[in-house]
């Protein structure tokens, strides 16, 4: 067994820079966590950063906590899968020089791409019960809370945290486009440029610097969408048709935010409903979509009613549809906005007034101050807003005594206030800035 080839800091007392990429934002909110002793989980989808961010937390731990480069191992299972004890005991032996139990401070273990070891939650478990002296870092390409056993056998022993594509003020970071925030209106139109841009690459720093849409929508199909429906699912679920959950996914791309009813598609696909069902779990597992839940003040009510299903960031639906029509923007903005603001729910009446996307604000919002029980976000993409917009909100807002909602324009930007609370119009740029993301 040769993992030298993982671990060259053995070899060169530091991480080579190659490895680090640019700093993250999720690198400091996650730092605090360093020391603490549960595992720290990060998951996402691929090619989002998770193995970057572990490079980075090594080169934090040798360079600012002098940690010796011996007490830090790290082995991805999306290489090579061999047996964890197997790697645990030829590091030890090899290079530790000593059992856990005898190692004076800590030993870092880093473990990517877990889900591909059998068992794996079974396995880590044991080595943290035994070990009081180890920190365990994992990674997965999967929402791992789904497998069955995983949140129980982990219980207070993990912080999970999950990693996504560079959001849209990051993005602008990466690629150092400088504007002033207190005259953020001069630079308006090299922002709408720049949030075109940030559609098609969504925030994966591989493209964020690739100008050509074949190649953008070739990375995504190819290195994305194929990988995880062909090789990563099936390696995990019984699947006898990975074509089919491409299927889907076409479905969901040409409609997103389209109320899912699987009798209706397991109908127009000939397939049996349980199958349909399955499949859309699949396809969640993997970070492929995101569902919005209609909004109850009964979280178990939400839980049983229809979903509305997206893709989980627009850079997939557009790799599978191509560049929308000036009508259907609209769409993948709003796409844009439910990937980047964790927002969960959507919104409709009784009488058939919706809201697009309701949000936690905890999740985006030290600068939206509110202690309401949801954010009401509205996805308007034009620069004319009628009354008849206003409709869900309003319906939404007096119903839940909140004072504060959004339409989400173009261009437009004004307020508008009754006597039941308040409306901001502002444009989709600009809202992207304003708002702190939590992870």
């Amino acid at each position: 067994m040769d993992l030298s080839k993982f671990n060259h800091w053995w070899r060169d007392g530091q991480v080579n820079t190659v490895f680090l990429g640019k700093h993250r934002r999720a690198l400091d909110e996650i730092l605090p966590y360093l020391d603490r002793r549960q595992i720290l989980i990060l998951k996402g989808l691929r090619r989002v950063g998770k193995t970057t961010l572990f490079y980075q937390f090594i080169n934090h731990l040798i360079k600012e906590k002098n940690i010796s480069p011996y007490k830090i191992l790290y082995f991805s299972f999306d290489e090579i899968i061999e047996e964890l004890d197997e790697v645990i005991q030829f590091y030890i032996k090899e290079i530790l020089k000593e059992d856990f139990i005898n190692v004076k401070g800590k030993c870092y273990l880093f473990f990517d791409e877990i889900q591909k070891l059998k068992n794996w939650s079974e396995k880590i478990k044991i080595l943290y019960d035994l070990y009081p002296n180890i920190k365990i870092f994992i990674s997965g390409s999967a929402a791992l809370g789904l497998i069955k056993g995983v949140k129980e056998s982990f219980a207070g022993r993990s912080f999970e945290f999950k990693i996504n594509p560079l959001d849209f003020k990051e993005y602008l970071k990466f690629r150092k486009i400088n504007y002033d925030e207190d005259r953020i209106d001069i630079f308006k139109d090299k922002l709408i440029r720049e949030l075109d841009l940030y559609l098609n690459n969504s925030g994966f720093f591989e493209m964020i610097e690739e100008n050509n849409p074949e190649i953008i929508r070739r990375y995504f199909k190819d290195s994305i969408l194929e990988r995880v429906i062909y090789r990563d699912i099936p390696e995990h679920f019984s699947i006898d048709n990975p074509g089919l959950l491409y299927r889907i996914l076409d479905i969901l791309a040409s409609q997103p935010g389209m109320l899912v009813e699987y009798k209706n598609i397991a109908s127009d696909l000939k397939r049996d409903r349980r199958t349909i069902a399955k499949y859309f779990e699949y396809l969640r597992w993997s970070f492929l979509l995101k569902p919005l839940y209609r909004f109850y003040s009964n979280l178990l009510t939400s839980e049983k009613k229809l979903k509305k299903y997206y893709l989980s960031h627009p850079a997939l639906t557009l790799a599978l549809t191509g560049q929308p029509s000036p009508e259907a923007k609209g769409r993948i903005i709003e796409n844009l906005f439910v990937s980047l603001t964790g927002g969960n729910f959507f919104y409709r009446s009784t009488s058939g007034e919706e809201v697009d996307i309701i949000v936690e604000p905890k999740k985006i919002s030290p600068v939206f101050k509110s202690k309401a029980i949801g954010i009401p976000l509205e996805i308007k993409y034009t620069n004319k807003i009628y009354p008849k917009d206003l409709r869900g909100l309003t319906s939404f807002m007096r119903r839940y005594k909140v004072k504060q909602g959004f339409i989400i324009s173009k261009g437009l930007e004004e307020e508008q206030k009754f006597d039941w609370g308040r409306v901001s119009i502002i444009p989709a740029w600009k809202f992207l800035l304003k708002i702190e993301y939590q992870i």
